[in-house]
């Protein structure tokens, strides 16, 4: 098998599980699972070398198209994942200022600033 049959079929392979929707569940397992087919890519891509038929250009062509909604899926997961870290953040704050309401007031309530001299 060619290098570039090998880069197209782990390229598909990616593109797949990008695609389909993550559950927060499974996603470090998916994550993984992104990072190990990221590295074959790696070093199949340090392994091209021209000449290419006229097959493996055409998939090239294709690998190209995949690699741009590869990159799209790939940038909503890592909004995905700061959503859910913010949500947290946030859930972390409302939880200590609910344990503890006065220690640091969100609000400067009976606050009065008198402009007469």
């Amino acid at each position: 098998m060619s290098v570039v049959t090998a880069l197209f079929h782990v390229t598909k392979e990616l593109r797949d599980l990008v695609c389909a929707p993550v559950s927060s569940e499974k996603r470090e397992e998916t994550i993984e699972t992104i990072e190990r087919l990221l590295a074959q890519r790696d070093e199949l891509l340090r392994e091209l070398r021209p000449p290419y038929s006229g097959e493996e250009q055409r998939l090239g062509r294709q690998i190209v198209q995949w690699n741009q909604e590869i990159e799209e899926h790939l940038r909503e997961l890592k909004r995905q994942i700061q959503r859910d870290f913010a949500m947290v953040r946030e859930k972390r704050r409302a939880n200590t200022h609910y344990t503890n309401p006065y220690e640091q007031s969100l609000a400067m309530d009976g606050m009065f600033y008198d402009k007469k001299r």
